[in-house]
């Protein structure tokens, strides 16, 4: 048996630490240098996470796990909307309302995706239809086959009884 939900509780992990250290960034703000914007004191656990998280969800999308059952990119949903709830507890400012709304479009966009435009997840689907359209057949063939008999039971009795 394959355990794919331990890939979708993963995933669910990552996405809610990737959304917990993109609203940390929006919390500590940006500390400006004659560089440019650099993290703040205090804020690089929240830059580890923002570019950490990505790395793993990139290469479960880049080794076709989800290409075969779409159901296993349930976990970014999941994920991303707990990292909005986390987000938006974090604060309430734009750029928190702003992360949060990502988050949830990548949660709804991915299954969405994943569901809908693969090649392999085509042919599943063709197969799920064949396969569920031949048990249907076969049930209308043993409903025929029990009223066939029904009506030869009723017409024998039907001819014991006449005689």
């Amino acid at each position: 048996m394959r355990a794919g939900w331990v890939g979708a509780v993963l995933t669910a992990g990552l996405v809610l630490w990737f959304g917990w250290g993109l609203a940390g960034l929006v919390t500590v703000g940006c500390d400006w240098d004659p560089k440019g914007c650099g993290v703040p004191e205090g804020g690089g656990k929240y830059f580890t996470a923002v570019m950490a998280a990505p790395w793993p969800l990139g290469i479960i999308l880049k080794t076709g796990f989800y290409r075969k059952d779409w159901r296993r990119t349930l976990g970014y949903p999941a994920g991303a909307f707990a990292g909005a709830a986390v987000a938006l507890g974090m604060g309430t400012s734009a750029g928190h309302w702003v992360v949060a709304s990502v988050l949830v479009l990548i949660g709804v966009l991915i299954p969405w995706l994943a569901r809908y435009t693969t090649e392999e997840a085509r042919e599943v689907r063709r197969q799920e239809r064949e396969r569920r359209a031949r048990e249907e057949r076969r049930e209308r063939a043993r409903v025929r086959r029990r009223e066939r008999r029904r009506e030869r039971r009723r017409s024998r009795a039907a001819q014991r009884d006449a005689t």
